[in-house]
């Protein structure tokens, strides 16, 4: 994830090495980070959870034998818009709804009447309701099956997966600098940048046009085994009080690039 509005590309050189803005490190309080990420990460493991699972059943159900119940025809309508036929069935089987209003085929809308008795067939863990029988003949309802709705179970699962490694990534970034605790860096400041943003906000029927900044601080590390360039997000303050060439210490967050206190060393 960039730096908060952070933008793409390389835009500053220092001794031939290019400045990239780039980065995976929000500079959020650690606390905020861990908190973030964790809430994704489990509405992630949810989404995955729950797609993986009614896919399984999905086909295990496609393989068993359904559960057949009795029930009552009760009404019949048709879609207000797009003229869809339904029944609506009464059952009386505990566990299950007691009154469900299926798509049916207009064959069985027509052969089927108020009162007829028929047989309905569910899906024995899903209870996906997929067939019913009356009039002597059996129907299979539009759009379904005994296996459920395998797509829709692979689209969860899919998206469960994609809400995942990055946010579990900033949850174990701010669980490791709450419990390391800050660092302290000495370096140059070798790049300033500012990124505004223009945007439209409607407040009541006057659109109004708010204007949103990003700063950042390129830092060269003057001591340490790397001199690889670091970039922060720092606030507006900050930014203007700094120059190119200034040499600081900053207290941070080694992980997440948080930044507590930043000092002038001359």
């Amino acid at each position: 994830m960039p730096d908060e509005a952070a933008p793409w590309g390389n835009d500053h050189i220092d001794a031939g090495r290019p400045i990239s803005w780039w980065s995976w490190r929000p500079g959020i309080k650690p606390r905020n980070a861990a908190l973030i990420g964790g809430s994704v990460t489990c509405i992630g493991l949810l989404l995955a959870g729950i797609g993986l699972t009614t896919f399984i059943l999905g086909i295990m159900d496609s393989f068993s034998a359904p559960v057949r119940l009795s029930g009552v025809v009760v009404a019949h309508s048709l879609g207000i818009i797009d003229r869809v036929p339904r029944l609506a069935i009464r059952l009386r089987e505990p566990g299950f709804p007691p009154e469900v209003a299926p798509v049916v085929p207009s064959t069985a809308f027509r052969a089927l009447h108020d009162g007829d008795l028929v047989i309905v067939s569910f899906s024995p863990r899903l209870h996906f309701l997929y067939s019913l029988e009356g009039a002597g003949q059996r129907y299979t309802l539009p759009e379904t099956s005994a296996a459920g709705n395998p797509p829709g179970s692979v689209v969860l699962l899919l998206l469960g997966l994609l809400f995942l490694p990055y946010p579990a990534l900033l949850t174990l970034w701010g669980l490791r600098d709450l419990r390391q605790g800050p660092a302290r860096l000495t370096a140059r400041i070798i790049g300033l940048r500012v990124v505004e943003r223009n945007y439209t906000r409607r407040a009541g029927l006057t659109p109004r046009l708010n204007r949103s900044s990003w700063y950042g601080v390129a830092l060269q590390p003057l001591h340490g085994n790397s001199t690889r360039p670091i970039t922060f997000s720092i606030s507006q303050e900050t930014y203007a009080a700094l120059h190119e060439g200034e040499i600081v210490t900053i207290t941070y967050t080694p992980n997440v690039h948080y930044i507590y206190a930043m000092e002038r060393e001359r």
